[in-house]
């Protein structure tokens, strides 16, 4: 018997309690079903997008708990005003143009309490769409016969790929090409003109010259192979390629 003894100590509570009516209460479970659960902390725990480009207005979503309806918001030291409580877990929050830097998220509830995420939001100067389309990762212009400029056709190709040329954060190439007549030396100019042209137009609608980069082949890298005028004029042209 010696040997039961103490399974019979461990045991002798809980058969005491039901000899005796009473609930035998696992301590674990205290508190379970209570009608006033403790009050949640305050907390920001990250943002969704956390990483913008400058000089844009974007919206963004605070995720974190204890969030109260009718919560303040500030970016860097900026109230936001246009805030939308979507529950105690998240914020959204449209958000004005930002110049590059890392920005302190705070949130303020209506009580007072106050929660901050250091460097919750980055504004990155070579900020990269991830969605960006990369139909504009090749771009081809074509010109008249020892012409550089641009035509408003071509012009206007250009100005409706800004945006995704901007988004691809890559760097470009412009290539400038000719077509067979002229001397090597000239279409080699002439190509470099070209490709400056493209440069310039590129710059001036706001795409970073650092990204910019030209290179002439002149009557080198035809794209049709023929001697008659459908293929001296789809060989006059300048490229924009995006390089990986």
């Amino acid at each position: 018997m010696r040997r039961f003894a103490p399974v019979l100590a461990l045991l002798a509570p809980l058969l005491m309690a039901a000899k005796c009516g009473k609930k035998v209460v696992d301590d674990d479970a205290v508190g379970t079903g209570d009608a006033n659960p403790p009050e949640v902390a305050l907390q920001v725990i990250s943002l969704d997008p956390d990483e913008v480009p400058p000089g844009k207005a974007f919206s963004t979503t605070i995720y974190g708990s204890g969030i109260e309806d009718g919560a303040d918001v500030w970016i860097g030291g900026a109230a936001m005003n246009d805030v939308t409580w979507k529950g105690e877990n998240a914020l959204f929050v449209k958000v004005p143009p930002l110049t590059a830097g890392e920005y302190d998220v705070k949130v303020q509830n209506p009580d007072g309490a106050q929660a901050l995420l250091r460097g919750g939001l980055w504004v990155n100067p070579d900020y990269r769409d991830p969605n960006a389309s990369t139909a504009c990762s090749q771009l081809t212009v074509h010109f008249e016969l020892d012409s550089s400029s641009l035509s408003s056709r071509d012009q206007a190709m250009l100005d409706a790929n800004v945006s995704c040329l901007n988004g691809l954060g890559s760097p470009l190439r412009i290539e400038g090409h000719c077509d067979e007549r002229g001397t090597t030396e000239y279409n080699l100019a002439l190509g470099q003109r070209r490709a400056e042209a493209v440069q310039r137009y590129l710059v001036a609608r706001g795409v970073s010259p650092s990204r910019l980069r030209t290179i002439s082949y002149g009557e080198e890298r035809p794209v049709d192979r023929g001697h008659d005028e459908a293929a001296w004029n789809a060989n006059r042209r300048g490229e924009i390629i995006a390089e990986r």
